[in-house]
């Protein structure tokens, strides 16, 4: 009894959250209440708060739905036979994906366009911040294990690179979603990456 009560909490959070997606991503965040997914949810709102104490828990929620994958795939780069490729090969399947994924379009553009970082929300920013640092850190040794690998051109510092890539990566996403039907974002992901990642790799030794 205890397994299968355990797997509906989280068939409920799952539900939660997937509803959160689609009504802050209508409405935007400021806009939404907690009551106004719960109704949306076909819950009550003792429901949401049983899994989520404000929308800042659960902002940070849909967050780490796009993130968690994306630490554990640094971690993974880090001890890469090739990490340089990897990594570029990681960027493009994160932009094709981009592309086909609606929740992950849904959770970035919440994030990137519908969140004011301001008012009852405004602790959020630390949270944010603090999860971009630890992406950075993570990021900066994968390029830093591709240096120790003669892979990286000689004078680029791989902690530049990395808000580089970040930057990089950070502008596409949000032209593109402000206006999808610009460009095909999967069928233009692997020249955009390579374009940037050209010039990063060292010649090979003789």
């Amino acid at each position: 009894m205890a397994r299968r009560t355990k797997a509906e909490a989280e068939q409920t959070r799952s539900l939660i959250l997937d509803t959160a997606e689609r009504v802050f991503a209508a409405k935007g965040v400021s806009r939404t209440t907690l009551a106004d997914i719960a109704q949306a949810a076909g819950l009550t709102r003792g429901a949401i708060y049983w899994h989520f104490d404000n929308k800042v828990d659960l902002l940070e929620a849909l967050q780490a739905r796009v993130l968690l994958p994306l630490e554990e795939e640094f971690a993974r780069l880090a001890e890469a036979d090739d990490p340089l490729e990897g990594l570029r090969q990681r960027c493009v399947q994160d932009l094709v994906e981009l592309a086909g994924n609606d929740q992950k379009r849904r959770v970035l553009d919440v994030m990137l366009h519908k969140c004011e970082y301001v008012d009852d929300i405004g602790g959020l920013c630390t949270r944010v911040d603090s999860h971009c640092e630890r992406l950075m850190q993570q990021l900066t040794r994968v390029l830093e294990h591709a240096a120790a690998r003669g892979q990286l051109a000689i004078g680029l510092a791989p902690d530049t690179l990395a808000r580089v890539l970040h930057g990089f990566m950070l502008g596409i996403i949000s032209d593109w979603l402000f206006n999808p039907a610009r460009y095909d974002l999967a069928a233009e992901a692997e020249r955009l990456t390579s374009t940037l990642f050209h010039g990063w790799r060292g010649m090979p030794s003789a």
